[in-house]
């Protein structure tokens, strides 16, 4: 059997109307659960969570316990990329 090697998995990219559609609902709420992110965003909750493993190793979100769920919300450096990213993509 073949070891997975970092070569041997493929690299996510992300679709920038996605996390632009994503981060304006983070925007707009401030902090929300990820399965009511993946609802306000009209995401799959598969791709979402891609998504929101690619913002938080960007340092653009954090991760919070709050009612003894996880919720999403933005960094001060992931607020200032999605008001660019939102500049950018409309």
């Amino acid at each position: 059997m073949q070891d997975m090697t970092e070569e041997s998995v493929p690299r996510f990219e992300p679709s920038m109307k996605l996390l632009s559609r994503i981060m304006k609902v983070i925007l707009e709420k401030n902090s929300i659960g990820r399965t009511a992110l993946s609802v306000e965003a009209n995401v799959n909750y598969g791709t979402l969570s891609r998504h929101i493993e690619w913002l938080q190793n960007k340092s653009l979100i954090e991760l919070l316990i709050k009612d003894h769920k996880v919720n999403v919300r933005l960094s001060s450096t992931g607020r200032d990329f999605a008001l660019h990213l939102d500049n950018f993509i409309n």
